[in-house]
C-alpha cells in the first residue's frame, strides 16, 4: 500500500512525530510513506530516505496555492497512491485535499490535530473551508474528540467514517531509565538541580510568557530550580526578552530542536505545559510515558491523561498556585519500578504503536474495499 503523508514542516514537533512513530511501524506491515514538502528541508529528512521514502518538494500552498496544486496533482497522477493523508492543524487550507480529488485518489485523508488556531484572517479561512471538508476528503481522523469538532461538522464526527487516531507512542524508548537519567544530568550539569521541563515551538498557542512568570515563582521557592526550553520558533527571542527580564538567565537553557527529547525526559522533575490550546499533545504523552509528574493548562482535553501523574489547572489561577502544583513534583519522583504499570495503562487505552498502526492500516484498507465496491 502506498501512503503520501501531507502536513509535515521543517520543524519536529507534535504532526511530524506522530507520522514519524506510525512510519517505522508500518513500513514493517508493508506499508510504503512517501512525503509532500513545502519547506527546503523536511523534519526527519534522513531518515525517512533512508527508510525507501521519497520526499516530493514543491511549492508553498500557502502563499501560490494554485502551483502548489498543479504540482501535487502532477506527482499523484504519477504515482498512483491508495491514500493521501492530509494532517491538519484547520482548515485554513484545504488546497492538498482539493488536488488529491481532483486526482481521483481511492482514500483521502483529513486529520485534526488541532483544537482551535491563532489569527483573524486563519479563522475566517477556517469557517469558510470547514463545510468544504466533506466534498474532498472519504474518510475522517482526529486525535481527540475535541479535534475532531473543531475540524469536522457533527454529523462527520458522528458518522461512520469517523475514527479517532491515537498519537501513539514507541513505549521502550521513554521508558524511565535511572542510568540515563544520570546520563543526561550530568552531559547538562544538572546533577542536583530540581528540574522544570518544556517541549514546543515558541509560537503564541504554547504561552511560554506565562511558563516563565510561573518559572519565576518557582525559582523564588527553590535555589536549585532550572528551566529546560526545548523548541524553536519565531517567538523564541521573545521568550528570551522575558527571561532577561525577570532576571532568570542563570535558570533559564534554551535547548533548541533535539533529535533526542526520550532521553531529555529522564532527566526532568517536572514537565509543566501552559497551552491555550491543543488537539491531544504528543509530548503530554511522552512526559506521562516517562512517568513525569505533568501540570497542565485545563484548556488541554482530559483524554490525554492516562496516567495518575496529571494535575490540570486554570490559566486563570495565580502564579503562586502554579508553582505549588509545580513543587508538588518532589513527592511524583519517577521509578523504574513504575515502568510495566506505565506501559499496561497505554497499552489498556490504545496508545502503543503496534495496535495503534494495525488500527489505522485497517482503516485504509476498509476504505480502499469500500471504495473498489462501490464501482463494482
Amino acid at each position: 500500500m502506498k501512503v503520501l503523508q501531507v502536513g509535515m514542516s521543517y520543524n519536529p514537533g507534535g504532526i511530524e512525530s506522530f507520522v514519524m512513530t506510525y512510519y517505522r511501524q508500518m513500513r514493517k506491515m508493508g506499508v510504503q510513506f512517501d512525503f509532500i514538502s513545502m519547506f527546503p528541508q523536511l523534519a526527519y529528512e534522513k531518515e525517512i530516505l533512508s527508510l525507501g521514502g521519497r520526499v516530493f518538494h514543491t511549492t508553498d500552498a500557502r502563499k501560490h496555492p494554485m502551483a502548489f496544486q498543479k504540482e501535487m496533482i502532477q506527482i499523484l497522477k504519477k504515482e498512483h497512491y491508495d491514500v493521501v493523508h492530509v494532517n491538519m492543524l484547520s482548515a485554513a487550507n484545504i488546497v492538498p485535499l482539493l488536488a488529491a480529488k481532483q486526482s481521483n485518489v481511492p482514500i483521502i485523508a483529513a486529520h485534526s490535530h488541532n483544537s482551535s488556531t491563532p489569527g483573524l484572517l486563519r479563522n475566517i479561512l477556517h469557517r469558510v473551508n470547514k463545510s468544504l471538508i466533506p466534498r474532498t476528503a472519504s474518510v475522517y481522523f482526529a486525535c481527540s474528540e475535541v479535534a475532531g469538532h473543531w475540524l469536522f461538522s457533527e454529523k462527520i464526527v458522528k458518522g461512520n467514517a469517523f475514527h479517532l487516531i491515537h498519537n501513539a507512542l514507541c513505549m521502550e524508548k521513554f521508558l524511565f531509565s535511572e542510568s540515563v537519567r544520570k546520563e543526561v544530568r550530568a552531559e547538562l550539569h544538572l546533577d542536583g538541580k530540581f528540574v522544570v521541563g518544556h517541549v514546543g515551538r515558541f509560537e503564541e498557542q504554547k504561552n511560554h510568557l506565562f511558563l516563565i512568570e510561573v518559572f519565576q515563582k518557582v525559582a523564588e521557592a527553590r535555589k536549585d530550580a532550572v528551566l529546560l526550553l526545548i523548541g524553536d520558533g519565531e517567538l523564541q527571542e521573545k521568550a528570551r526578552q522575558k527571561v532577561k527580564d525577570c532576571h532568570l538567565e542563570e535558570k533559564v537553557r534554551f535547548l533548541g530542536i533535539r533529535k533526542d527529547v526520550d532521553r531529555l525526559w529522564k532527566a526532568m522533575d517536572v514537565f509543566v505545559f501552559p497551552s491555550l490550546f491543543e488537539g491531544l499533545p504528543i509530548v503530554a504523552l511522552e512526559a506521562q510515558a516517562s512517568g513525569i509528574y505533568s501540570v497542565m493548562a485545563d484548556t488541554i482535553t482530559k483524554e490525554v491523561k492516562l496516567t495518575d501523574h496529571v494535575e490540570f489547572l486554570s490559566l486563570e489561577a495565580t502564579k503562586e498556585k502554579w508553582r505549588d502544583c509545580i513543587l508538588a513534583a518532589e513527592k511524583h519522583k519517577q521509578k523504574e519500578a513504575y515502568n510495566s504499570a506505565i506501559k499496561r495503562q497505554f497499552c489498556e487505552a490504545g496508545y502503543d504503536i503496534e495496535s495503534a498502526a494495525q488500527t489505522l492500516l485497517s482503516y485504509y484498507e476498509s476504505g480502499k474495499k469500500e471504495r473498489e465496491n462501490g464501482r463494482n
